[in-house]
């Protein structure tokens, strides 16, 4: 079945009115039937199964058959903090920890991470939140991440999150598996360093604000496959995955 995120202003009573956008895509693209069913998810946590009644390019029009309990979303909600890297990874950890489960993502700007400024992003966020949005639908998430403005590393590490955790490739001793058993929060943040890792000053200032450092293994990841890796362990000792 399929999933769309609809503005809540589009469903009204017992009726869904499709945007636009949204009709072309079940039309032109999809194609689909009169009757058909989908699901439809307002983004505030409720999720409705839709009947199509009528079928135009330019607004469909559907029936709420009956409104469904989110159970997709993990209970924990990370807050991926990672730095920014060149459009193709960063797209493609935007996709990827958003089907994973991640909350939020937070870019942010490192010593060596790559350099834009904060209007240049902003040029690109409403693509990003198109693809954290696709995502969502493709991975039947109940809610689409939170992706927030881009800020200095400084800025991020006054994240007040509960447990906060660095993934750092000086450290030898301690893996994620040794954290989490002493660990329960419904609220965790995960910082990702760029290519060429953070600096020694960087860590040192995480750690001094109570921040945790950990290892991803013996062999050294790319900062994509970093940020992936890491969001799914967590939400897998969890117990959301």
């Amino acid at each position: 079945m399929n999933h769309f995120f609809i503005d809540p202003q589009h469903i009204q009573e017992s009726r869904v009115q499709f945007p636009a956008d949204v009709s072309h895509q079940i039309v032109r693209v999809l194609r689909l039937k009169m009757d058909s069913t989908v699901m439809v998810l307002d983004n505030h946590g409720q999720q409705y199964e839709v009947r199509l009644e009528k079928l135009d390019a330019q607004q469909c029009i559907g029936k709420i058959v009956q409104t469904l309990k989110i159970e997709t979303e993990p209970e924990t909600r990370l807050h991926l903090m990672v730095a920014l890297t060149q459009r193709e990874k960063f797209e493609w950890i935007l996709q990827k920890c958003c089907e994973i489960g991640v909350h939020k993502i937070t870019p942010i700007l490192s010593e060596r991470s790559f350099q834009i400024p904060v209007s240049d992003f902003q040029k690109k966020k409403d693509r990003w939140e198109r693809i954290l949005k696709e995502a969502a639908e493709q991975s039947r998430r109940g809610l689409i991440p939170v992706l927030n403005v881009l800020v200095p590393i400084q800025t991020a590490l006054y994240d007040p999150a509960p447990i906060r955790l660095i993934a750092w490739e000086n450290e030898q001793n301690r893996r994620l598996n040794d954290i989490f058993p002493n660990q329960n929060s419904a609220e965790i943040s995960l910082l990702i360093g760029p290519e060429g890792g953070f600096s020694e000053q960087e860590i040192q200032s995480a750690q001094s604000k109570g921040w945790i450092p950990f290892s991803l293994g013996k062999r050294i990841l790319r900062m994509e496959t970093a940020a992936i890796v890491a969001s799914a362990l967590i939400l897998h000792y969890c117990g959301d995955i």
